[in-house]
């Protein structure tokens, strides 16, 4: 559900693919869902950012590329983060 409904505008800034690892599917199946997000990482030996495969170990991708983005999109309201939504009821 987060991916095709929530992701649109929420980021899950704090959790990791990792996390979900026997909670949710097992790790093989969560390796798949990672690897088909593209992860700016580096920078490589020239200096130069790059993309790659998402890891286990690399956190669900934001919807916005910075806050004043997501502010701007959603009508100077900032999303709430759903990683942290239920610590902070």
């Amino acid at each position: 559900v987060y991916r095709q409904v929530c992701a649109t505008c929420h980021a899950m800034n704090q959790l990791h693919f990792r996390h979900l690892v026997g909670q949710v599917y097992p790790e093989k199946r969560m390796k798949e869902f990672a690897s088909q997000i593209d992860v700016v990482d580096g920078p490589n030996d020239e200096g130069e950012m790059f993309t790659r495969p998402g890891l286990l170990v690399d956190a669900f991708p934001s919807p916005y590329p910075n806050e004043e983005s997501a502010r701007y999109a959603n009508g100077g309201a900032l999303p709430p983060d759903l990683s942290v939504y239920t610590t902070a009821k």
